[in-house]
């Protein structure tokens, strides 16, 4: 029922500086709930999320950690995305926030949905999605075979056994990543992750640009000093 009424998973705040454009309806490539690469944040989205996935938390100013399954992952599979982790962090691992806007959903089962948590990150300087993160411990095979129908027979990771197995398709530069993890209870936990690469790479870009300007401010103001 929720991909008959939602084919858009797979086909594809306030505050002053809030974008309020309308979010576009059946984006193509990757896309959850009609929320794909080029939708904008606004108080229309959060309603409209609100009636399918349920009440919402959210945060703003969050640290980002691409990360996946163990370190190391992204840097031996997904090599673009490692460099954009590493961009988007300190080598020293220290906290970094960033001006991004977090969505938070816990109860989408209510709404008779296989999800246990749903995690949805935007870019407060361009309204973008930057990734979504889902959890399930449900059997969600009808969401792989959707999938599949779209865009066709995933990419298969080899792991060792004890550590699930990993599967993905790839659309542009964007990512759409599955992992089954045994847990110790005898099930299954799954994580689906879309990452939009380019709007990623795009806020790394804008963060750097202004971490520049801040230096050269700073540089200035010494040299103004004496």
């Amino acid at each position: 029922m929720l991909f008959g009424l939602t084919p858009i998973l797979l086909i594809g705040c306030p505050g002053e500086e809030q974008p309020t454009q309308p979010s576009p309806i059946h984006t193509e490539g990757f896309a959850f709930f009609d929320v794909g690469e080029t939708t904008q944040f606004s108080d229309a989205l959060r309603e409209r999320l609100k009636k399918s996935l349920g009440p919402e938390a959210i945060e703003y100013r969050n640290i980002i950690n691409l990360e996946v399954n163990s370190k190391g992952f992204l840097e031996n599979y997904f090599p673009e995305l490692h460099q954009l982790n590493l961009r988007l962090n300190t080598p020293l691992g220290e906290r970094i926030e960033h001006n991004t806007i977090k969505l938070m959903y816990r109860y989408a089962r209510n709404n008779d949905l296989p999800f246990d948590y749903i995690e949805l990150v935007f870019s407060k300087h361009t309204g973008k999605p930057l990734y979504i993160h889902i959890y399930s411990r449900k059997d969600i095979t009808d969401v792989f075979r959707t999938i599949g129908d779209k865009f066709g027979e995933p990419s298969k990771i080899d792991l060792p056994q004890a550590t699930g197995q990993s599967i993905y398709w790839i659309d542009k530069k964007n990512v759409l990543l599955v992992t089954m993890t045994p847990t110790r209870q005898g099930n299954q936990l799954n994580r689906l992750m879309i990452y939009f690469s380019e709007n990623i790479a795009e806020l790394v870009s804008i963060e750097e640009k202004e971490r520049r300007e801040k230096e050269e401010g700073r540089r200035r103001a010494g040299e103004r000093a004496f």
